[in-house]
């Protein structure tokens, strides 16, 4: 049984999934699955045309991870299992780090299932967080994809806006 298996079993069992759910789990685990390998091979900043490739394998998921989320919310909620603190600070190293340790724990059989999926929520989050840091330099390889805190791409679409503003202005 590999790894994605296992997962799959454990909150299936321990959730008593409906059958409508498992393709949605099925595929949520597996792109889980997929990043895990992704950060493991990639222990520094991956080049853009991997960035792009992982954010383009996690947006295949958005549908699955959203009707999976829709029809086990009682399940997670009623369990008392959410607890997930956002992402507050964004580095490359610290989301691989939560991430990895977190993945590694869900195949876990000692783990309630409802635990267990509101864990494989959680590292869809970072999943997601890891996609929209890299949109829209993945697609636009030319721009450093971690060179830039948020700050500094604020600070930059302001100054490039001033600077459209006074082109137009003195056109006018």
């Amino acid at each position: 049984m590999d790894r994605v298996e296992q997962i799959e079993e454990v909150i299936v069992i321990g959730c008593d999934l409906h059958e409508v759910h498992r393709e949605d789990l099925h595929v949520t685990i597996r792109i889980a699955r997929d990043f895990y390998n992704f950060l493991e091979k990639y222990e520094e900043t991956p080049d853009a045309k991997e960035i792009a490739y992982m954010a383009d394998t996690i947006r295949s998921g958005m549908d699955q991870f959203y009707l999976l989320a829709q029809g086990c919310r009682s399940d997670v909620r009623d369990s008392g299992a959410w607890k997930f603190a956002p992402h507050e600070h964004w580095d490359f190293s610290s989301l691989r780090e939560t991430f990895m340790h977190g993945f590694e724990h869900l195949a876990d059989p000692d783990v309630d299932g409802a635990v267990c999926l509101a864990s494989l929520f959680a590292l869809t989050h970072l999943e997601l967080v890891f996609m929209a840091r890299h949109f829209p330099s993945a697609i636009f390889a030319d721009w450093p994809p971690l060179s830039r805190t948020w700050e500094e791409t604020m600070e930059l679409m302001r100054k490039m806006t001033k600077e459209r503003r006074d082109r137009t202005q003195g056109a006018n």
